[in-house]
């Protein structure tokens, strides 16, 4: 290890575009049906009660739908999964807890794709499953990557 610590050789943030993309498409498209149905309420010549109902329900959609937005948003944004290719291991960061497996007690790194998970295999512990992908590497791609720092490592190629 060098005097000033370990270095960052690899980077990757979990990937969260799908449950994004879910989130504000589905969040303004009601957000703007709630708009339609309010203004729809008002250019109707229907009886003055369905219209007071279709007020309400066109702001019910339009609140239900910002704040279907903002926490949906909010919950992705807090789910900060990475993991970091350090010189002195693997350093995973997920759900708030911060884990760090040496080099020497990774046994194996590899992709699962029928649970599409990453599995980090241990020496006499019990092998770590990250689910999910990452935002900017394929899971077989990585788990290659995992491995090459691995065996740099035994061969303390990492240092320095």
């Amino acid at each position: 290890m060098s005097p000033q610590g370990p270095r960052i050789l690899e980077w990757h943030r979990a990937a969260a575009g799908a449950r994004m993309k879910r989130v504000l498409v589905l969040g303004p498209a009601v957000l703007t049906l709630g708009g339609l149905v309010i203004a729809a309420s008002f250019l109707t010549r229907a009886p003055r009660a369905l219209r007071a109902d279709a007020t309400l329900l066109g702001l019910a959609l339009v609140a239900g739908a910002a704040l279907f937005t903002m926490i949906g948003m909010q919950r992705i944004l807090r789910d900060d999964r990475y993991l970091a290719v350090r010189t002195d291991g693997l350093f995973l960061q997920a759900s708030g807890k911060e884990t760090l497996i040496p080099w020497d007690r990774l046994e194996r790194a590899t992709w699962d794709p029928a649970r599409r998970a990453l599995v980090l295999e241990r020496a006499e512990q019990p092998p770590i499953v990250v689910l999910g992908e990452f935002a900017d590497i394929g899971g077989p791609e990585l788990a290659g990557r995992i491995h090459a720092a691995r065996r740099k490592a035994a061969m303390n190629l990492l240092r320095g």
